[in-house]
């Protein structure tokens, strides 16, 4: 299902933008990005994305209380697609759960406790789908499955909710906001079209039930540092 709004708003936001260090290409996504967040619950996150040639690296590090968090995930870039090779995440340094995928065979679980599947389209998690509706302008593709290393769930529909000002390193922008519907979960998700779609808002359930939407303070890209 593709929602075209980010089209729409594009050619202006690009020029608005006019000043700023960000990749020229409408659809492209940056060489390097750093992003801090920040929770409802005071947690902070930070997310790096990292491109070279058709290689991309995203990782992600959470510091719930008890635990550090890592969430990682490698692959190539075809085209607009981002085909995972790897998923893993980590716990205080030691693996906890990981998803590899070979061509339509998914090898994934807990440590001590791993399946296999085998699946057409493709699989990601959820910071990799986040950059993945960021350069395709919210186009999810097609046969998309999302895994948290322990389980795999077909993806649903994804449905715009609205755009807002938001307010982000002293200063405002306009965010797009979308859900995404897996199983009986939901994630949520807000671009900036301005800067080139960089994710702004991540929401998602977590192992121990809560709710957690990581909101954008901090912006560098390519090195320089991003504000509105």
């Amino acid at each position: 299902m593709k929602v075209n709004t980010m089209n729409k708003t594009r050619s202006i936001a690009l020029l608005l933008a006019g000043g700023l260090s960000l990749p020229a290409a409408a659809a492209e996504l940056p060489q390097s990005a750093i992003l801090h967040f920040t929770s409802s619950y005071k947690i902070p996150a930070v997310m790096t994305f990292k491109r070279s040639g058709n290689q991309y690296q995203v990782a992600a590090n959470i510091n719930i209380p008890l635990f550090k968090i890592r969430f990682e995930s490698a692959g190539v870039i075809e085209g607009k697609l981002l085909k995972p090779r790897y998923y893993r995440e980590t716990r205080n340094g030691k693996l906890y759960s990981e998803a590899k995928f070979t061509g339509e065979t998914v090898y994934y679980g807990k440590v001590g406790d791993k399946k296999t599947d085998t699946l057409s389209g493709v699989t990601m998690d959820l910071f990799t789908l986040a950059w993945q509706l960021a350069a395709s302008d919210a186009e999810l593709p097609d046969n998309i499955h999302i895994t948290n290393g322990k389980k795999i769930y077909p993806v649903g529909q994804l449905t715009q909710i609205g755009t807002a000002p938001y307010k982000f390193s002293g200063g405002t922008t306009e965010i797009t906001r979308y859900r995404v519907q897996h199983d009986d979960n939901t994630i949520s998700y807000a671009f900036a079209p301005k800067f080139n779609n960089i994710p702004m808002q991540i929401g998602y359930l977590a192992d121990d039930g809560k709710t957690y939407t990581l909101r954008l303070s901090k912006l560098t890209v390519d090195g320089k540092a991003v504000k509105p």
